[in-house]
């Protein structure tokens, strides 16, 4: 079994003989690596990949596929990663999506064709609408009208394509323009450090956008820490994988609790689910009470139900207020519909026939995220409306129309009432959201930022570095919130920010120690190492004016109470006064 001695003369004779005895032995076993949902840390899928299960035959996996397309053989090498890999998946009882390599001047092979039948997969019992082929760009493509011809014929029998290695083939955008996949994979070197590549995360957004717009998803491959995985949740990939988030194993794993809880931690903080803190209101808002069945209910009195009122456009089917299952007027109706429709079903319980299958969302969750995560349903449910739960019971319906309503009318208002620089809340928001804790009684801290010296640095540097201070302030703010704290840009340098708590001293702190590291890039380095700048006050009269720092005024219901915005507006203007004479940082909350 051992393979010759390798020498200079006989490496390639080597190489060879090693892949000729994987095949032959069929040495080949499988692993899979998770891709998650970068929304909720759920398991959309696993990528399938190849180890040599002989230690006496290794080889780079790489290098055992070029060699392979060099001696003519990638198609057995192939199949027999494929075969591996489905009876592996199969035997584990696979429920998630399967993505399968497959190097692009393979596909359109009959052999291959032949290799993927829908009696293939009925053998392991597996879907074909659950098999993702990605398209491996290892060699530039032979045939591209083959190509593209067989890309056609296996989207017509359900299967999913995705292109692998984004950015990193021969082809690139003409591939994506030729295919029309339903996903793309995000080159890891794109995903390499992305958290501190300006450029790198340009470039994601763009393809974020590009896909939004194309109906293509987007997964980020290759995330290897916390960091990667925090920009590429704030530039709202749909998917991601890695060994950060899991390694291939042999066996088909869910990611860690606490990755789960990493994920929905991070993705929280961009789409904040208290309605306080977000222009988009929370789900439970928008629903409605809906019709609703008991799971022993008959199919025929149901049908006979909805045949009498018209408006009954879908149901649940509740039992101890828990959602057992929905179902729209036209699954009932294809039901009954037929010659022997109603024979066959009218005497069955409704808990035989319903659909388990259907979305459902926790009522705090925001209109956006409910509508993002609705658009990524299949092309059969796409437009079915979503049940509603608040502790896991059944609380409503919200259709479609209602949720695209509510959104587009956030966005109307959004636009109206922010701040176009930071594109943080404006006026007339803060004051609704002032009022609104003033006049409950729920723990709260106001808090107001001021930044010192502004006027000047404006002066001497220009409005447009004055703008990217305020931008810096804007972007710290918001890195800083864990809580689903409220942040607004009242106007020039004042910004304020709202916790639903009263301890906001620590929130103010985290402030200002960013600030004072990150202010000092937007300083040339002269006026940096001396710690002021040279310039001119309101009087006109030259002036050492010392680097920008924060002032902080906060009022808190801990031991404030007031009902009127008057009272809280006068107590909160003396303490700025207060706060604006002190030197440096300072933050004085009462």
């Amino acid at each position: 079994m051992c393979a010759p001695t390798e020498t200079k003369d006989n490496s390639d004779q080597t190489k060879t003989y090693i892949l000729n005895q994987i095949l032959k032995g069929e040495y080949i076993k499988p692993v899979y690596q998770p891709i998650v949902s970068l929304t909720d840390g759920t398991v959309y899928g696993y990528e399938a990949l190849s180890r040599i299960s002989n230690e006496e035959l290794q080889m780079n996996i790489e290098q055992m596929f070029r060699l392979a397309d060099r001696e003519n053989k990638s198609w057995e090498l192939e199949a027999l990663c494929r075969t591996k890999a489905l009876e592996s998946a199969s035997a584990q009882g696979l429920d998630k999506n399967l993505f399968l390599n497959v190097n692009s001047n393979i596909i359109h092979d009959e052999a291959f064709k032949k290799g993927f039948t829908k009696k293939r997969l009925e053998k392991y019992r597996l879907d074909a609408g659950k098999i993702i082929f990605e398209i491996t760009e290892r060699v530039a493509i032979s045939d591209s009208n083959a190509f593209s011809g067989s890309i056609s014929h296996y989207k017509n029998q359900n299967y999913g394509i995705a292109i692998d290695d984004f950015g990193a083939g021969y082809s690139g955008l003409n591939i994506v323009a030729s295919v029309r996949p339903n996903l793309i994979k995000l080159d890891m070197n794109l995903v390499r450090d992305i958290d501190k590549d300006e450029i790198k995360q340009l470039l994601c957004k763009t393809m974020v956008n590009f896909g939004r717009s194309a109906g293509i998803q987007l997964i980020a491959e290759g995330i290897e820490t916390d960091e990667e995985l925090k920009t590429l949740i704030k530039l709202k990939v749909d998917y991601g994988q890695g060994y950060f988030l899991g390694i291939p194993q042999e066996m088909l794993k869910n990611i860690t609790p606490d990755n789960v809880e990493l994920i929905k931690k991070y993705h929280n903080k961009q789409y904040a689910e208290n309605a306080k803190s977000s222009f988009y209101p929370i789900i439970g808002h928008l629903a409605k009470p809906g019709y609703t069945f008991s799971p022993e209910e008959k199919a025929g009195n149901i049908y006979e139900t909805l045949r009498q009122n018209p408006s009954i456009t879908e149901f649940a089917v509740i039992h101890n207020d828990i959602t057992e299952g929905f179902m729209v007027r036209a699954d009932i109706y294809e039901m009954f519909g037929g010659r022997y429709g109603h024979s066959l079903y009218s005497k069955k319980a409704i808990k035989e026939l319903i659909k388990t299958d259907f979305m459902k969302v926790n009522y705090k969750m925001t209109t956006d995220q409910v509508s993002r995560l609705a658009m990524q349903r299949t092309l059969d449910q796409l437009y079915n409306p979503i049940v509603v739960e608040k502790d896991n019971k059944y609380l409503g319906v919200v259709t479609i129309k209602d949720l695209l309503n509510a959104c587009t009318q956030v966005e109307i208002d959004r636009a109206m009432h922010s701040n176009p620089l930071t594109g943080l809340p404006g006026n007339l928001l803060i004051e609704k959201e002032i009022l609104s804790r003033i006049v409950g009684d729920d723990p709260y801290c106001i808090t107001y930022y001021d930044i010192d010296n502004f006027k000047a640095y404006n002066d001497a540097y220009g409005f447009n570095n004055g703008d990217k201070m305020l931008v810096l302030l804007a972007d710290i703010l918001r890195d800083c919130a864990s809580h689903n704290e409220f942040i607004g840009h009242i106007g020039g340098d004042d910004f304020i920010v709202i916790c639903d708590y009263h301890e906001g001293e620590k929130y103010c702190n985290k402030v200002v120690d960013k600030f004072a590291a990150a202010v000092l890039s937007l300083y040339r380095e002269q006026d940096a190492k001396r710690g002021y700048i040279v310039s001119k006050n309101r009087h006109g009269v030259t002036e050492n004016f010392p680097i920008a720092s924060l002032s902080i005024a906060g009022i808190s219901n801990r031991t404030n109470a007031y009902r009127r915005l008057s009272d809280f507006s006068d107590d909160i203007s003396q303490l700025k006064k207060r706060c604006k004479m002190m030197l440096g940082n300072y933050i004085e909350i009462i």
